[in-house]
């Protein structure tokens, strides 16, 4: 990405992206400065209003001073946390010293300065972002909330740090990959130099490549070890709830969770077979669509009232048909009878759960077709 002007700000909630974007401008304007000794950096993930004073001070004297050793003077105000919408932007000593640098910023720097901050999201509304349109190239870099698109921007990203070093792996490896590592892309980096130094000449990653490599450091969320449960997955199920314990899960909650999760499941899963609804395949995905306006009724009185999005629906749906109608409504009494055992029941908990998935899914499944 090509880069012009003398002063950059470059923020959002992916510290990674962020970093590695300030480092490319800055080796884009001025490649030599940090072999010339032409730059300054400064740390602005202070901890106080305090530090933030003296971070400013040593900013305002140096985007004001001439380097001794070259035509550049370069400045890289690093991950910085108080300009607007930063977490400590609040107290009116740290207003008043962003203030005082918009109004410096505003008016331009010399042409011998290079000014790049790299910084949290900045409040798009902010007064900050509103003075410096036009004087400064702005850049964001941030994930996105939205589940769907976030896990696009982590396989976007892991193709890209691979494809750099000539790597390549099977969409399930790469994807179990990222099951292992989350969203750290800082994390996803060391992973990536790690295995690339472990495979020497070879480029193709493995399955066994990744489990014997990679660090499991993601949170298990309880909904993946019931997904694993509804898949019939005994070996997935077991390894996502030691994780779980590790992380120091509430038993209490992934038993509520799985007990939800199941009676959804029996709800279309006898919906489906009454005729009220139906799955349609759509590419690779599964719909589900009401056909009957009293049976959707039916089904949202009995989940409370309150219908779950659409593609919850259709995902347990579509896991639903794993099972038939009788087997949900016994493996339904199944968890919630080891839930109230939770409170009476002397066996530790973790294992209480263990005992009940071995036996919701020892036996074969009776599944029969819609």
């Amino acid at each position: 990405m090509a880069v012009s002007g003398n002063i950059f700000i470059i923020h959002g909630n992916d510290e990674f992206l962020v970093d590695e974007a300030a480092r490319h401008v800055l080796q884009e304007t001025c490649p030599n400065a940090e072999a010339t000794n032409c730059l300054t950096t400064i740390a602005g993930d202070v901890g106080n209003s305090e530090e933030v004073e003296a971070a400013m001070k040593e900013l305002m004297v140096s985007i004001q001073s001439f380097s001794m050793f070259g035509d550049q003077n370069v400045t890289w105000l690093r991950r910085a946390q108080f300009l607007p919408g930063g977490k400590l932007f609040k107290s009116e000593a740290v207003k008043t010293c962003v203030e005082r640098l918009q109004e410096t910023l505003a008016a331009g720097l010399g042409p011998e300065q290079i000014l790049v901050i790299s910084s949290d999201k900045i409040d798009s509304r902010s007064r900050f972002l509103k003075a410096l349109k036009g004087k400064a190239s702005f850049q964001e870099h941030s994930r996105s909330k939205k589940r769907k698109e976030a896990a696009q921007q982590d396989r976007d990203l892991l193709a890209g740090l691979m494809q750099e070093r000539g790597m390549s792996a099977a969409g399930m490896v790469m994807e179990t990959l990222l099951a292992k590592v989350g969203e750290d892309h800082r994390l996803l980096r060391m992973e990536i130099e790690k295995l690339d130094v472990y495979l020497g000449e070879r480029r193709e990653v493995t399955g066994d490549d990744v489990d014997l490599m990679v660090s499991s450091s993601r949170e298990v969320p309880a909904y993946e070890f019931c997904g694993a449960v509804a898949a019939r997955d005994l070996g997935k199920a077991f390894v996502l709830l030691h994780r779980l314990e590790a992380q120091k899960a509430s038993p209490i909650g992934i038993m509520a969770q799985l007990m939800n999760q199941f009676r959804e499941m029996a709800v279309y899963r006898s919906a489906i077979q009454a005729g009220m609804a139906r799955l349609d395949r759509r590419g690779y995905f599964e719909s589900l669509n009401w056909t009957d306006e009293t049976g959707q009724a039916m089904a949202m009185e009995c989940l409370g009232g309150r219908m779950p999005a659409p593609f919850r629906q259709s995902l347990l749906a579509g896991q639903s048909m794993k099972f038939s109608v009788a087997e949900l409504d016994r493996l339904l009494r199944m968890v919630a009878e080891a839930y109230h055992s939770q409170f009476r029941s002397s066996l530790p908990s973790f294992l209480q759960i263990e005992l009940l998935v071995i036996r919701m899914l020892s036996a074969p499944s009776t599944r029969r077709s819609a």
